[in-house]
C-alpha cells in the first residue's frame, strides 16, 4: 500500500509495488500545480504591500512606498532614527525619536535617558509645532505697567524670543532711588533668559546708574544711588527666558 507525502500528498509506492505510470503522472500534476501556485504568490508579493493586501514592504520616496527610518532622519537633518522615546535606554543628540503619547517626532538636543519629551532635551519637529514657532517669531506682545507706578513710562514688549523694556524715571523720583531700591519686576512671559543681566540707566548728559537682576524673582534693583535730580531712562533689548 502506497504512502503519501505530508504537504502535497505525492504518492510514494512501496519497494515491492509494480511501476505505475499513472502514479508518476499524478505526482507530476501535483508538483506542477503547486509550482504554479507559488509563482502566482511570488508575483503578488513582488507587487508590494498595500493597505488592502500583504506583501513585501518596498522602501522609497515615491507614492505607495515606505519611508525608512534613516531617510526620515535625513529629512529632519538628524544623524539617525532612534526609535520611540518611551523605550528604555540612552537617547543621543541629533537623533530623532517618536513619542507614542503626543504622536509627534522629536529631535534630541542632548544625551539623556528620558521616556517622555522633556522640553529641555527634545524639540518637536511636527508641522504644527514648527508652524507655531514660526508664528511666534512675528508675534508682538506688550504689557504697560505705567499706571500705578511712580514712573512716567514702564512698558515691556516682546517679539519672538526678544524682549524690550522702556523705563522713564521722572526727575522727582530719581533722588529717592538709593542703592538696593526695587525698580520693577519683569512680568510673567517677559523675564530675561540670562542670570547675569546688566542693565544701565542713563541720561543724555552721560550720567548712568547700574542695576542688579535677580533671576529667581524677576526683580531689578538699583546697584548704586542715583545722585542726580534729572529724568533717567532705561531702554534696552534682551533675550527672553
Amino acid at each position: 500500500m502506497a504512502k503519501y507525502t505530508e504537504n502535497i500528498r505525492l504518492a510514494q509506492p512501496e519497494g515491492s509495488d509494480y511501476y505505475d505510470i499513472e502514479v508518476f503522472n499524478h505526482n507530476s500534476e501535483l508538483i506542477d500545480k503547486k509550482i504554479g501556485e507559488m509563482d502566482n504568490s511570488l508575483a503578488t508579493i513582488k507587487e508590494g504591500a498595500t493597505r488592502e493586501k500583504a506583501g513585501i514592504v518596498q522602501l522609497g520616496t515615491e507614492e505607495g512606498k515606505a519611508l525608512e527610518g534613516m531617510m526620515l532622519a535625513r529629512l529632519a537633518g538628524a544623524y539617525g532614527y532612534g526609535g520611540d522615546i518611551q523605550d528604555e535606554g540612552v537617547k543621543n543628540p541629533n537623533y530623532i525619536y517618536y513619542d507614542r503619547n503626543t504622536r509627534k517626532m522629536y529631535k534630541c538636543l542632548k544625551q539623556n535617558q528620558d521616556i517622555s519629551a522633556n522640553v529641555t532635551n527634545f524639540i518637536p519637529l511636527d508641522n504644527n509645532s514648527l508652524l507655531e514657532r514660526l508664528e511666534n517669531l512675528i508675534k508682538y506682545q506688550t504689557v504697560n505697567k505705567t499706571v500705578g507706578s511712580r514712573y512716567s513710562s514702564l512698558i515691556f514688549s516682546k517679539t519672538g524670543n526678544i524682549g524690550h523694556v522702556f523705563l522713564d524715571i521722572p526727575s522727582n523720583v530719581t533722588p529717592s532711588l538709593i542703592e538696593g531700591t526695587l525698580l520693577f519686576t519683569f512680568p510673567a512671559g517677559f523675564k530675561p533668559k540670562t542670570f547675569n543681566l546688566k542693565l544701565i540707566i542713563s541720561h543724555p548728559s552721560g550720567r548712568t546708574a547700574r542695576t542688579r537682576y535677580d533671576a529667581n524673582t524677576g526683580n531689578l534693583y538699583i546697584l548704586n544711588k542715583l545722585d542726580v535730580a534729572e529724568s533717567m531712562y532705561l531702554d534696552t533689548f534682551y533675550f527672553l527666558d
